[in-house]
């Protein structure tokens, strides 16, 4: 597991975070990974396999009152043809490693409606619990 903060490793980490996220560009990604770092202290994390990035994980400090020392996984994917062969189960573990020893207490993530496999695969295999759903709202429409 490496953490990546250099442009190139950014680059050549894109093409697998755009699995994740369809409909963001590489200049949309590089802006908001320098504005996240800036500002909410995120790191992303990436497992290598033959010199290509075969998973990612973007992580952040979620200080809110109804968690105690919680880490948020904002962003997490394992690439298409590697799913299925422990590659994510490993690289999670890893995760958790590195925020208790950071002293972390709790890791929370959503997922969207339908990712119905990630769901079984977090509740399954990663043994999170389902607490409540997330809401959004744009700002720009009405009631």
């Amino acid at each position: 597991m490496k953490e990546l903060s250099k442009k190139y490793e950014l680059t050549k980490i894109y093409p697998l975070i755009n699995q994740l996220r369809k409909d963001l560009s590489l200049k949309e990604f590089l802006d908001k990974f320098y504005l996240a770092v800036k500002t909410q202290n995120y790191k992303l994390f990436a497992l290598e396999k033959e010199d290509c990035f075969v998973a990612a994980c973007g992580v952040t400090p979620f200080n809110v009152i109804y968690h105690t020392n919680c880490l948020y996984i904002c962003d997490f994917v394992v690439d298409e043809k590697e799913r299925s062969k422990g590659i994510g189960q490993d690289f999670l573990n890893e995760i958790f490693s590195w925020a208790k020893k950071q002293g972390y207490e709790e890791i929370e993530l959503s997922s969207s409606f339908f990712r119905q496999k990630a769901h079984t695969f977090y509740t399954e295999k990663m043994s999170f619990i389902k607490t409540g759903f997330v809401f959004k709202k744009k700002l720009n429409t009405t009631v």
